[in-house]
């Protein structure tokens, strides 16, 4: 508690009853003191209290509000006439529209650090800022989604910070990185997380990683296959003490026994060293569970990839001693995660039964303990984790016992789920109607009955009802419209939602994904510019974005915006066709050239006539690119583009013929791939020369054949190593020539009698020239 505690430290704190109470853990003195009442009744700067008290309270009013909620046990209210009007207090604590989560307890607590915080923002001093993130952070995990407003004043607060770092010492700018790291994540700024990842392994040193090593996880198995664990570098660098003599007194939860009879309780792996669960400092611990939870929320939740965090966990849950809250937090994603497995679900279901029977398990020091470098972990309300017990009991037929501990959270949109699957669907809105006539109306219950009832006048109420500054009526009336294929009425409520509280993901994906519909591109385009703007991991929306760019005309941009769509997913051959058009249009030649290249490895026998054209054609008539680049510098890599189609499609005589077109330096190498050209036209199509449309083009073909070969013929006659091969392609194309003429005489197409006397005419030079060789 004290090293929590240890950068409020002044001369001052001795004779500070407030700091006293901090250090001793009596937090229910602090809810009595004249002091919280004034603060909570009037404006902090009219409460007549020092800058250094009015801090002092703030924290112990945060740290109260965290036992509360996230910690156990429950701290029970005090009764006073200044905490009747919770109605007032939990507007007062509503960001951007959205409201604190109704299980949240001792709201006063939080309103009283918002008004301390919010009083003394303007203030550097390093202490205050560290404890206003906190703040920050908590009040967030409240809501029922983001907000940009805190958001925002996190984000700037970060930037004070990290400039206050420099001269801090190592262990507490670890700490105090993990906790900006934490931040990012509970925001879902993944670019952003990223960014102080790297920061934090670049302070630390510590290097986290996994590494395969041969192993069996199954009671049977024989053969043993690559399993991850886990591995850290620089660890003793740091000098850390062990987590036995930092957090050996607190009585951490177990991972349960498995108990299947297949599946062993973890990997176990040939090298015998390595089954020894390495022990590791707390701070390293928390360091590992950031990178495990940046991992988790960043990538997709597919199997392979929940797979990966495998060696995380089991690092974490293993550890003999450690902070409190960072067992909770790797216990519950443990649970997360084999929840979805048939062999792991039964524990999955009494491991979080187990964490919710924690959370009132109270102790000697318990709470000081849970305390315990919690800020630099993974904080999880008490009623998340009943909903996910809930969730669980759903997952395995439950439903009656899940629907009880949804009501009991009042997660009424699992409620009304749970009474649908029980063909009781009605029984939610009467449930929800009783709330409200017992507890009055709210926002979120109005939405609720509306979502129960498919009553769009309930929305409409809820709008009302909030004085008109409520994203979530809108977001739910919103969705009731796009639900039903409404876009035109939908856009018109999700967009005033996001006006509210931007920070909504699922929203402007559904925005922009009707604006789309309706083909409103300036709309979609603001809509998924806005949520590309908060996640830069998805590449349907930066895909959609140029979609909208394009139809606006903006090719440029929508061709920068694929290339951000690429960098999320390399193997969606949509994205890349999208990039091959938008690059060709662009004139980014080289580009065009990268994607046809890539969408032939990711697509069988891939092939756009028109693009391969445009291409040849730029580069034989020596244009310049979009960067004013001369494209005959892309021959080479487009001859070998060239080459790779015409071997997917051997048949192809055009294919050949565009070859053919960039070989102008070799004459017989271009006569040869005009040569494959005559006789893809030919063999693909038998009867060629009854239209006379293809009829021409071959002519036309066999004429350039023959020219190039006579040309070619003569130019390099003298050259004794080539001659033999000359003299061959010459015969070649005379035969052919002779071969096309009574294919194409057999027919009388006008268009034809000019080229044809051309041909006519090639064929008998042809003829002289190879008499006079074999007469040499």
């Amino acid at each position: 508690m004290e090293s929590l505690l240890s950068i409020l430290k002044s001369s001052q704190n001795e004779t500070n009853p407030l700091y006293q109470h901090l250090v001793n853990a009596e937090w229910d003195v602090l809810l009595r003191s004249h002091e919280f009442q004034d603060v909570l009744k009037k404006d902090p700067q009219d409460a007549n209290i020092s800058d250094e008290k009015l801090l002092h309270l703030a924290v112990g009013s945060l740290l109260i509000f965290v036992q509360h909620n996230f910690l156990g046990p429950r701290v029970e209210p005090v009764q006073d006439e200044a905490l009747t009007e919770i109605k007032d207090i939990l507007k007062q604590l509503n960001s951007d529209g959205e409201e604190l989560n109704v299980n949240a307890g001792r709201p006063e607590c939080l309103l009283a650090c918002k008004k301390i915080f919010d009083h003394l923002a303007t203030s550097e001093e390093f202490a205050l800022r560290i404890w206003y993130q906190r703040y920050l952070l908590i009040h967030q995990r409240c809501l029922d989604d983001l907000t940009h407003s805190l958001y925002e004043r996190f984000n700037e607060n970060v930037t004070v910070l990290e400039a206050a770092l420099e001269n801090v010492e190592l262990v507490s700018k670890i700490e105090i990185y993990l906790e900006i790291l934490f931040g990012y994540i509970q925001f879902r700024r993944i670019t952003k997380s990223e960014q102080w990842l790297k920061k934090l392994e670049a302070a630390s040193n510590v290097t986290i990683s996994v590494e395969g090593l041969l192993g069996v996880r199954t009671k049977f198995q024989k053969n043993p296959l690559p399993q991850l664990t886990l591995r850290s570098e620089g660890v003793v660098e740091l000098g850390l003490p062990d987590a036995s003599k930092t957090h050996g007194h607190v009585k951490l939860p177990c991972i349960l026994k498995l108990e299947d009879d297949v599946r062993l309780d973890k990997v176990t792996f040939l090298n015998e060293s390595e089954n020894e669960d390495t022990q590791l400092p707390a701070l390293i611990q928390n360091i590992v569970l950031a990178k495990l939870y940046f991992l988790y929320v960043s990538q997709p939740k597919e199997q392979l990839v929940l797979e990966e965090l495998r060696p995380y966990i089991t690092s974490l849950v293993y550890q003999q001693f450690g902070p409190w809250m960072t067992r909770v937090a790797a216990l519950y994603l443990n649970a997360n995660t084999e929840a979805t497995h048939k062999r792991t679900v039964d524990r999955s279901l009494r491991q979080i039964e187990e964490l919710v029977h924690q959370f009132d398990t109270s102790g000697e020091g318990a709470t000081t303990d849970r305390l315990s470098m919690a800020f630099s972990s993974w904080f999880i309300p008490s009623w998340q984790m009943k909903e996910k017990l809930a969730d669980v009991m759903v997952s395995l037929g439950m439903i009656k016992g899940a629907l009880d501990i949804y009501l009991s959270v009042q997660s009424w949109e699992n409620v009304i789920d749970c009474y649908t699957v029980l063909e009781l669907r009605h029984q939610a809105a009467t449930v929800i109607r009783q709330l409200i006539e017992k507890n009055g109306a709210s926002v979120r219950l109005y939405c609720m009955l509306g979502d129960a009832t498919d009553d769009v006048e309930c929305y409409r109420q809820a709008w009302e009802f909030s004085g008109e500054t409520s994203a979530r009526a809108q977001r739910h009336w919103g969705n009731f419209y796009f639900a039903r294929k409404d876009y035109a009425t939908a856009i018109e409520h999700l967009r005033r939602s996001i006006d509210i509280n931007c920070m909504q993901e699922p929203t402007l994906l559904r925005l922009g994904y009707s604006a789309l519909q309706l083909e409103r591109w300036e709309e979609a385009a603001h809509a998924y510019r806005l949520y590309t703007s908060f996640e830069s991991h998805g590449f349907e929306s930066w895909n959609n974005l140029a979609k909208a760019y394009i139809k606006l005309g903006e090719k440029t941009r929508a061709h920068k915006i694929l290339q951000e769509a690429l960098k999320c997913n390399f193997n969606n051959w949509m994205v890349w066709e999208n990039f091959l058009i938008v690059s060709v249009d662009t004139r980014n030649f080289e580009d065009a050239l990268n994607a046809y290249e890539r969408l032939m490895e990711l697509k069988d026998k891939y092939y756009d006539r028109q693009v391969l054209d445009i291409l040849v054609r730029a580069i034989v008539t020596e244009e310049t690119d979009a960067d004013g680049k001369p494209c005959v510098q892309l021959k080479k890599k487009a001859i070998k583009l060239l080459g790779h189609a015409c071997a997917q499609r051997a048949n192809d005589g055009y294919l050949y013929a565009l070859a053919a077109e960039l070989e102008d330096t070799d004459l017989l190498r271009r006569c040869q791939k005009l040569q494959n050209a005559y006789r893809g036209y030919t063999q693909s199509n038998s009867q060629w020369s009854k239209v006379a449309e293809s009829c021409l083009t071959v002519v036309n073909l066999c004429v350039e054949l023959c020219e190039f070969s006579l040309k070619a013929f003569v130019e390099g006659k003298e050259d004794k190593d080539r001659f033999v091969a000359l003299r061959s392609q010459l015969s070649s194309a005379r035969l052919t020539g002779q071969g096309c003429l009574r294919s194409a005489r057999s027919e009388d197409w006008p268009q034809c009698i000019e080229p044809m006397n051309t041909l006519e005419e090639l064929v008998r030079k042809l003829t002289s020239e190879l008499t006079e060789a074999v007469g040499k």
